[in-house]
Formats: C-alpha cells, sequence, structure tokens
C-alpha cells in the first residue's frame, strides 16, 4: 500500500470513527414521548434524555432521530410534563420528626387537644416527654391555654406542644421545672415567658423563651433524625419537589443531611441554610460548614430570624402598633419584637455578603422587612451590587416603599408560608392586626410588579402539607381549596397568573440558587429534572388544581419517585 493511499484509509476510519461516535452523541437514554411538555418555546409533545441532561424536545419524528435499541421509551399516554419544583421555604427533619410525636388537627378545639395529648401520655412511659402540636390560639377563644391544663392530664410527664405559627410553646409545670423556669426566671433576649396576675408562668412560651425547654427535650438520635428527613423528602418528592431550601440547619440537621447523602438516600437537590445563634457554635458551623456538604447538599446560606410572627403571640415587628386587647396576655408589646437591631446585623449581613454567603431573614412584619432591606443596601454599599441575593422571606407584611426599593439592591423577596387564603392561622392574625391590613397579606402580585425577583416555599410543617400544588393554586385564588370557606378570599389584588405562580417554584427558584443555565426550564443542554402530572394544570379550573397529582419524578434524568 503506497503512502497516499494509506493516508486515506487513516482519513476515512478517522471519518468513521467520528460518525459512530456523533450517532452515539444523538442516541437517548431516555424519550418520553405522546404528552404535553411544557417548555419557554411552548408545549412539545415529548422530550429526550442523555446522560442526565435534556437531549431534545419536540414531536415523535424529531425525537425518533434520538432512538436506539437502548432507549428506555415511556408513552406519557397525554399526561404533562413540568420542571421540577424548589420549595424556597421548608424545615423537612422538623416536619418528619413530628410524624412520630404527638399529633392532633391543626387548629383543633381544647378539648380534642387535650384527649390527644391523654392518649399520648397513656401510651407513654412515667417521665417520657410528650411532644407535638401543632394548636391555634384563636381556638381557645378569651382563655389561652395554661399549664394547669396539662397538669391534670400529664401530672408525671412533661409536656411541650408547639403552635400552628412555630413560634409559641405551650407546657405544662414539670416540663418549666425540668427547664428550669420559675417565677423569677427573666425573659430571655428576643423572647417571653408569659405569666399571670400573680408573676408565675402560664406555660406559654414566645420565640427564645422557648429556649431553656427546647435544651431540655432529649434529642432524637442520628438514626431517628436520618428516619425522619428520609420520610420527609419522600413526601415532598410525591409531590414533585425535585429541590428545596432547608430554611433553618443546625448541626444536627447537617449531621442528617451528610449521613443521609452517604447512605445514597438523598435524592433531591437540598440548600441547607445555618441557623444564625449569635454564638460559637454558629461561628463554628460557618468555618466548618464544607465538612458537611455533598453532591447535593450545599451549605452557602445563613437563616436569621429578624422578627416572630404576627398572631395573638405579637412577634413580628411592625411599623403600626397591633389592635389593641386582642388576647389576653400581660405582654402586649405594641409592635412586636425586632430580634436583631441595624447595629448587629448590618455589619454581619456585610460580612458575610463578602464570603458569598446568602442570607435568609425571617421577616414576617413590615419593620422586619424594612431592617433587612436596609441591611442589604448597607451590603451592596460596602461590597458592590454583585454579592449574593439575600432573600427577605416570608413577607406576610411589606411596606410598598420596600418593596419599589428591593430589585435596585438585589433583594429577592420570598413569600412564604402558603397561607395566603382564608385559613385558621390567618383567622388569628385578622384578630391580632385587624380586618385592613389583611388586605394586603403576602402581596405577591405587588412583588412582581416590582421587578425584583420573586420566589416561594411552603414553611411545611407551619402548613399541614408540604403540597406546592395548594401553593400555586391559591397564589392564583386567594381562596381556600375545596371552597373550605365559602365567600371568602383574601387580598384579591394580589392574586397572579398561573404562569407567574409556577415561574416561583421553577425557574426563578433556579434564578435565585444561580442555576437558571442549568434547572427552571425544560430546554436542550439543561439537567433533566422532571415531573410528570396526571393532567395539565393550564387545562383545568384554577380551583382544581390542588388536584394535581405528581405519577412520576426524574431527577438527573433517572426515576426517583413513581406513584404506586
Amino acid at each position: 500500500m503506497n503512502k497516499a493511499r494509506y493516508k486515506a484509509t487513516l482519513i476515512m476510519a478517522a471519518l468513521l470513527s467520528a460518525s459512530a461516535l456523533q450517532a452515539a452523541d444523538r442516541t437517548a437514554d431516555l424519550i418520553l414521548t405522546n404528552g404535553e411538555v411544557y417548555t419557554p418555546q411552548g408545549w412539545a409533545a415529548g422530550v429526550a434524555v442523555k446522560d442526565g441532561a435534556i437531549l431534545a424536545v419536540g414531536d415523535a419524528a424529531a425525537l425518533g432521530a434520538y432512538r436506539a435499541p437502548s432507549t428506555k421509551m415511556i408513552d406519557l399516554g397525554g399526561k404533562t410534563v413540568l420542571p421540577g419544583l424548589y420549595d424556597m421555604h421548608v424545615h423537612p427533619l422538623g416536619a418528619g420528626l413530628a410524624m412520630f410525636e404527638c399529633r392532633f388537627e391543626y387548629g383543633a378545639a381544647p378539648q380534642h387537644i387535650l384527649d390527644a395529648v391523654a392518649a399520648c401520655v397513656k401510651a407513654a412511659k412515667p417521665g417520657e416527654w410528650i411532644t407535638g402540636g401543632r394548636w391555634q390560639a384563636v381556638s381557645f377563644g378569651d382563655t389561652p391555654p395554661t399549664r394547669e391544663m396539662l397538669d391534670r392530664i400529664a401530672p408525671n410527664n412533661p409536656v411541650a406542644l408547639t403552635d400552628i405559627s412555630g413560634h409559641s410553646m405551650w407546657t405544662n409545670s414539670l416540663a418549666l421545672k425540668l427547664a428550669g423556669i420559675t417565677r423569677d426566671t427573666p425573659d430571655p433576649e428576643g423572647g417571653i415567658i408569659e405569666r399571670d396576675a400573680r408573676g408565675e408562668a402560664t406555660g406559654l412560651l414566645r420565640e427564645s423563651g422557648r429556649d431553656r425547654v427546647r435544651r431540655a427535650i432529649p434529642a432524637p438520635s442520628l438514626e431517628k433524625n436520618v428516619k425522619a428527613l428520609d420520610a420527609a423528602l419522600d413526601t415532598m418528592l410525591s409531590h414533585g419537589i425535585t429541590g428545596l431550601v432547608d430554611a433553618r440547619v443546625p448541626r444536627a440537621g447537617l449531621e442528617t443531611y451528610a449521613a443521609l447523602a452517604d447512605r445514597g438516600l438523598l435524592k433531591q437537590r437540598v440548600v441547607g441554610c445555618i441557623h444564625y445563634s449569635g454564638d460559637k457554635e454558629f461561628e463554628d458551623l460557618l468555618l466548618n460548614r464544607r465538612s458537611y456538604e455533598r453532591a447535593r447538599f450545599r451549605t452557602d446560606c445563613v437563616k436569621m430570624y429578624e422578627d416572630g410572627v404576627p398572631t395573638e403571640s405579637h412577634t413580628a415587628a411592625m411599623i403600626d402598633p397591633y389592635e389593641p386587647g386582642a388576647d389576653g396576655h400581660l405582654h402586649e408589646p405594641a409592635r412586636g419584637m425586632l430580634l436583631v437591631g441595624p447595629a448587629t446585623l448590618d455589619p454581619l449581613l456585610t460580612r458575610l455578603d463578602k464570603m458569598g454567603i446568602t442570607v435568609k431573614f425571617h421577616a414576617a412584619g413590615d419593620q422586619a422587612s424594612r431592617t433587612a432591606l436596609d441591611a442589604i443596601a448597607a451590603a451592596r454599599k460596602a461590597n458592590g451590587p454583585d454579592g449574593p441575593m439575600h432573600e427577605v422571606g416570608h413577607l406576610t407584611f411589606v411596606n410598598p416603599a420596600d418593596l419599589a426599593r428591593a430589585k435596585a439592591i438585589r433583594a429577592t423577596l420570598e413569600f412564604s408560608p402558603y397561607l395566603w387564603f382564608p385559613s385558621p392561622i390567618n383567622d388569628d392574625i385578622i384578630k391580632a392586626i385587624g380586618e385592613e391590613r389583611i388586605k394586603r397579606v403576602w402581596p405577591v402580585r405587588e412583588g412582581i410588579d416590582s421587578g425584583a425577583l420573586v420566589i416561594a416555599g411552603s414553611d411545611w410543617s407551619v402548613v399541614p402539607s408540604a403540597n406546592p400544588w395548594i401553593g400555586i393554586e391559591t397564589l392564583v385564588t386567594r381562596r381556600a381549596p375545596d371552597n373550605q370557606r365559602p365567600g371568602e378570599v383574601y387580598g384579591p389584588a394580589e392574586a397572579i397568573t398561573l404562569k407567574e405562580a409556577i415561574d416561583l417554584f421553577t425557574i426563578n427558584a433556579a434564578r435565585q440558587l444561580g442555576m437558571a443555565d442549568k434547572l427552571g426550564t425544560i430546554e436542550p443542554g439543561k439537567i433533566a429534572d422532571l415531573i410528570v402530572l396526571d393532567r395539565n394544570p393550564f387545562k383545568i379550573p384554577a380551583t382544581d388544581v390542588h388536584n394535581v397529582v405528581v405519577t412520576d419524578v426524574i431527577i438527573d434524568g433517572k426515576t426517583a419517585y413513581q406513584r404506586p
């Protein structure tokens, strides 16, 4: 063979090899077809996936070019495919642990609660802690819960029950005793120990007033935490949640996520926000946070509590005073509690911003959100405009002037929990702040119109379900699902469109996480995190969206969940 022929043979072999590789590159591992696929360019019939990424979207003919004998084919049978959803404010470990605690219906009547606790006491050993929830203050009318109510059914077991907001605790005398709380115990900074006219603790503890009791309760083992977190994340996965932000992660939470990942059980993508406690423990976790990170678990977030909640506890920091005489407790903060003032907050946020750490604020009251936005503005002035997009979270109430400045300082507006409709907890809120202010409760429409980035979260287990379809529906209707409260609507002017609502849980979440080029929409080149729905939410009445059922969840191109 002469040199010319030999060279030609080599070139032909190289071309054939390249052609084979190109064909292999076009071969899909998975093709979903015969459905309705939601893309930025409109609806497609199917989607092809290779190596965990979206290879193509299109009709059956177009996707046929990517099919090979090895390709797994799924006939959707007309089902709908959306990008995976993100819950941007949730507490899955706490929600999982609650599954194993003393439980009763949200907003249950006092006698129902006492009957449930009595049954839990009967099943427990003497001296064993009874924990659980969630009680609602408005259910008690003008007689707030007291330790004596629990003492009568649990004289030999300490009891600690969390309220519906997660910011107050109802305890019995034994729990107070074990926590070292007496009439002489002062209110801690940022907290309240409710007292009667004689100065005795009533058993109600607010905000950091709960800390002594929480420290007295035996901590769950790592195995129990892993079991609880796994159960909660599986529940979220069944609703189509492929990623989330855990909004308060202490050391035990970090250890649990790492253990879950090491056992191959962490399916979703998770950002864990380290709890700011203002002490050495926080600084140690901040310094060593990377040691807990895994492929699907990040820790570049800090959670800070600016206030409490705008219920009968009156602990959310408000610009205008609460309604007078809204409840019977002796502590009557006229404008609530600002837990971290500017003197501490501004330099702290500036430091964290410079480190590249996102701060998620708990800011339920309009004064708290104003203080958080002031701190973000100070960080931008000190460090420049390109730092992390810090999140002002909850935003139950926020002043219009503060919404208007969020975009300019690159602050993200995070609305949570899924309570922007008539519900038991809102009955408490109305009692505390009045009928007029409830018209702008969770002002999502205003937030979107401001041009700032808007995201949403469930805050589960503050709400009884992590189901995002409840949140999506009620963002559109501002009414309770299933016509539970006929004729009632909260803030109809704050309603948004279905597309806008789904954006909050998909592309907006991806933007906040700095992953909009990889997640949030169904487009070639993006990660194949997909959910399959039994119906198209755009083709049903808005009042039926909460009934959407997720049949399949795909993460990184592989099936992570199939409805039984």
